[in-house]
């Protein structure tokens, strides 16, 4: 739709400069004439763009965008993680919900360079066309990124 590349990595720039022209072509305003069946088109293909442009500028969306684009299935057939990772998991809820002070920055911190981990992580993964692993990660990074709304909520 956006006729970009498929890639984790895309230029933001262009991104928003495809969605706006895309937006301003599909704009109700520019439609007003057309009969009823191309009003509802145009809304329509209005609603798909913006539907997409979420999608494509949030990083973890996207993600899960292109793996299923490359191998539809993949998410849902890795969503068993890892008994060990998940008592991580288990302990850093906990961390998060006892947190206080001087410690939420710290921990704030943490999760943030997880996240930026997950994401390197996944990125390697489908350059390399290990979309499992990729998949796999991606499901863990939704525990980091839960912890790290928590802790927001904190604040």
């Amino acid at each position: 739709m956006f006729g970009l590349p498929h890639t984790l990595d895309l230029d933001e720039t262009a991104l928003e400069r495809r969605y706006l022209r895309l937006s301003r072509e599909c704009h109700p305003d520019l439609h007003r004439a057309a009969d009823t069946a191309d009003c509802m088109a145009v809304l329509q293909r209005a609603a798909e763009i913006n539907d997409a442009w979420r999608v494509l500028r949030d990083p973890w969306l996207r993600t899960k965008a292109l793996l299923e684009l490359l191998r539809p299935g993949v998410l849902q057939q890795h969503q068993k993680l890892d008994p060990g990772f998940l008592a991580e998991a288990l302990e850093l809820a906990e961390e998060v919900a006892f947190a206080s002070g001087a410690a939420v920055p710290q921990l704030r911190e943490r999760l943030t360079t997880a996240l930026a981990a997950d994401f390197a992580a996944v990125r390697t993964a489908v350059l390399q066309g290990d979309l499992d692993t990729a998949a796999r990660r991606c499901h863990a990074a939704n525990y980091h990124k839960k912890a790290l709304a928590d802790l927001d909520l904190k604040s």
